[in-house]
């Protein structure tokens, strides 16, 4: 059964193997897509609902429990939902930050949480969080994201030793900037000229290579790789070209 036969169904709760949150976003839908085409069921989330979505919210006025939304212990789970803003400490505002960890980071631990609490995630399962290279590297006018971002490094550390004992494997993927029309509106012909030519490959990598190596890291292929941060950035992170 596809996602959106899933959603279309009247009952509630979803016999599911594999979990998107996020699934309304370009990478997100990716994503989902990517675990259909390897013939996973997947359940896919969406603060806001949308297509092919099932609308949860933690935080929501009317939030329900996930175990009202999924049945069946998960053996994937992708977290690729979050938010964006542009701050510095000049023009910082406190409420403001503190949404945008909400939604970057503290959404994951509620979920995942929530999740183990009510046995919905299975012995030997894949987790994998989408977070950015902002993580790591610092950019001008990106304070309250960054440290969001960073605080996601903190959780996967954290998480992939804790869930060890049970063969759970958790990762981060980090996308630089990807070539996708949020990418051309948000930053003018000369930054993204710029960031093209920081790596000798000249170009933006894709939304569907981003989805790629999630597939991977949730794959039974992944054997080995836990509590690790892969950049899908064309070398953008670590490239100095002189």
């Amino acid at each position: 059964m596809t996602a959106d036969a899933m959603c279309n169904v009247s009952r509630n709760v979803y016999d599911s193997v594999s979990l998107v949150f996020g699934a309304s976003g370009q990478i997100g839908a990716a994503c989902a897509a990517v675990l259909e085409n390897a013939a996973e069921p997947v359940l896919r989330i969406s603060r806001s609902g949308g297509e092919g979505c099932t609308s949860y919210d933690p935080f929501g006025p009317n939030s329900r429990p996930l175990n009202a939304i999924v049945s069946a212990p998960l053996k994937t789970v992708v977290w690729a939902q979050g938010a964006n803003a542009n701050d510095s400490l000049e023009d910082f505002d406190a409420d403001r930050s503190l949404e945008l960890y909400k939604a970057n980071c503290h959404y994951i631990a509620v979920t995942l949480h929530e999740l183990l609490a009510a046995d919905l995630i299975a012995d030997g399962a894949r987790l994998c969080i989408v977070s950015s290279v902002w993580q790591t590297v610092g950019r001008r006018n990106k304070l309250s994201y960054m440290m969001s971002k960073a605080a996601v490094q903190g959780l996967v550390l954290s998480a992939s030793l804790d869930l060890a004992e049970r063969d759970i494997m958790v990762n981060a993927v980090l996308p630089g900037a990807l070539d996708t029309p949020m990418t051309h509106k948000n930053l003018s012909s000369a930054q993204i000229a710029q960031v093209k030519g920081s790596t000798p490959f000249n170009r933006l990598p894709r939304v569907e290579d981003v989805a790629a190596t999630v597939a991977f890291l949730c794959s039974p292929a992944n054997t080995s790789i836990t509590g690790q941060f892969v950049a899908v950035d064309l070398g953008f992170r670590h490239a100095r070209l002189v």
